[in-house]
């Protein structure tokens, strides 16, 4: 039977090593598409493959020995320029692998800060006092509390709106939130290079929530003293809180471990 014969010739050449390769380039990929999916440089990439494939069929049918020697020669290239493209991804990836673990609270701890957070909140955008608040979640973030003034108390709606007085020593940087207390104020954030579309308006207050996401797990509440508008900054993305019921949930979602880095809605 010429059928069973070459099953039979197929199976004694089959090499167990070229599946194993196929496996871990495939999970390799899968991986890296899980890296970008969402973020800026999602498009990017989606441009510069274009411009790849653009390059390889314009060599190949016009047989242009130029370009051909460039394709041929550019994954040294790539390989650099990739890991430029996505250092952001990259850094969030590594940090994610190097984590000791997230502080867990009690769902009593966590629903008390939770509250005093909503309620700081709604506070100071009903009298237009700029925030910025931010949650260490599984990423430490000691170089950004090492910018800032240690406090070490216990987060209450009291010290978050005195902390954000107009005119006090530190109204104008962030706080950072570790379990349930303020570790420091007056803290310096990284600033994102830019916002969402639809999102130019806003100021540098967003843009360093938006960028101390970028680069860690972090999540961050942001006060706008223009217009008292609430927002909520988690992975290099900013969402809009209708109201406070909306903020209490969305804190919800980020800081429970059970539901780590999920979170509903759209950036808006």
């Amino acid at each position: 039977m010429p059928d069973l014969q070459r099953l039979r010739e197929i199976l004694a050449g089959f090499d167990a090593s070229a599946l194993v390769d196929v496996l871990i380039l495939g999970a390799l990929l899968y991986a890296t598409l899980r890296l970008i999916a969402g973020s800026r440089a999602m498009t990017q990439a989606r441009g510069a493959l274009a411009v790849l494939l653009g390059a390889v069929i314009l060599g190949r049918t016009f047989d242009l020995t130029a370009i051909n020697f460039i394709v041929r020669h550019s994954l040294s290239g790539l390989i650099i320029g990739g890991a430029i493209l996505f250092q952001p991804e990259i850094r969030r990836t590594l940090d994610r692998l190097g984590r000791t673990g997230f502080h867990a609270l009690s769902e009593t701890a966590r629903g008390a800060l939770i509250e005093a957070v909503v309620e700081a909140a709604e506070r100071m955008a009903k009298a237009r006092h700029g925030a910025i608040i931010v949650f260490e979640r599984g990423t430490g973030l000691q170089d950004v509390i090492e910018t800032g003034v240690g406090v070490d108390a216990i987060v209450s709606p009291e010290l978050l709106t005195g902390i954000f007085f107009p005119n006090s020593p530190l109204h104008d940087m962030a706080v950072v939130i570790r379990d349930e207390r303020v570790v420091a104020a007056g803290c310096v954030l990284p600033l994102a290079d830019t916002l969402a579309a639809g999102q130019g308006q806003l100021g540098t207050r967003h843009r360093a929530a938006v960028g101390v996401t970028e680069t860690t797990d972090a999540c961050a509440v942001v006060v706008s003293e223009e217009t008292g508008d609430i927002r909520i900054a988690f992975s290099g993305r900013l969402i809009r809180m209708p109201d406070g019921r909306r903020l209490r949930s969305t804190l919800e979602s980020l800081l429970d471990p059970a539901r780590f880095d999920v979170v509903s809605g759209g950036a808006t």
